[in-house]
């Protein structure tokens, strides 16, 4: 039986989600198997900021991540957003552009999330900014800034995202995960998580996919 549909969940702030994208990505590319990106709002915090601690512990994840996943966590990322008390630790507005680009084309979801994801991470660029988010988005997607941050201001873009993130919680719900990022079968017998080691470990998705099949 072959696998040919994966849920996606993600939060656009979630170091272990950057740490994840190359495996996601891979899968992705190969076009047998469509990865449906949704996001869980693990994130989505209006008004909270990180304090010294959590900035602490979010630096000895990006480590482990970096170590297990090969991805850049830049000492820029670490200066201006992690030692940046007054930086939001809100992925609401990056939740509702990545809603925005999967109205746009479903197709480029992932690119945009991987896209905002550099922003952070790498540029050290704050992404509950919608001129920061526009700007990423039309570099990665193309069309103007101007362009996105029309979409990016549609009225009814909060409920569209409203909606994507209850059904993440429901997903979330039924294989009893917390935390993302998460991947989940809808399997004939019912929603089935896949082994998060999967995202990180020497075999691709592909081959691990290929046990179950």
């Amino acid at each position: 039986m072959a696998i040919d549909h994966l849920i996606y969940l993600y939060d656009p702030l979630c170091g272990w989600c950057y740490g994840a994208m190359p495996a996601i990505h891979g899968l992705a590319d190969l076009g047998s198997c469509i990865v449906e990106p949704v996001p869980s709002g693990l994130f989505a915090a209006p008004g909270k900021t990180l304090d010294a601690e959590m900035a602490r512990h979010i630096e000895q994840a990006d480590a482990r991540i970096a170590a297990m996943s090969g991805q850049r966590f830049s000492e820029l990322y670490k200066r201006k957003v992690l030692a940046n008390p007054e930086l939001p630790f809100d992925s609401t507005a990056a939740t509702e552009a990545l809603t925005a680009v999967s109205q746009w084309n479903v197709r480029r979801e992932l690119d945009a999330l991987h896209a905002l994801q550099r922003e952070r991470f790498v540029a050290g660029r704050d992404i509950s900014d919608r001129d920061v988010i526009a700007q990423a988005l039309s570099k990665s997607l193309g069309d103007d800034a101007e362009t996105w941050l029309k979409r990016l201001a549609h009225p009814d873009l909060p409920g569209l995202t409203n909606k994507r993130v209850a059904r993440a919680k429901k997903v979330m719900k039924a294989v009893g995960m917390h935390g993302v990022p998460a991947l989940v079968w809808p399997s004939e017998q019912g929603m089935r998580l896949l082994p998060g080691q999967w995202l990180f470990g020497e075999k691709t998705l592909t081959e691990q996919l290929a046990l179950l099949a």
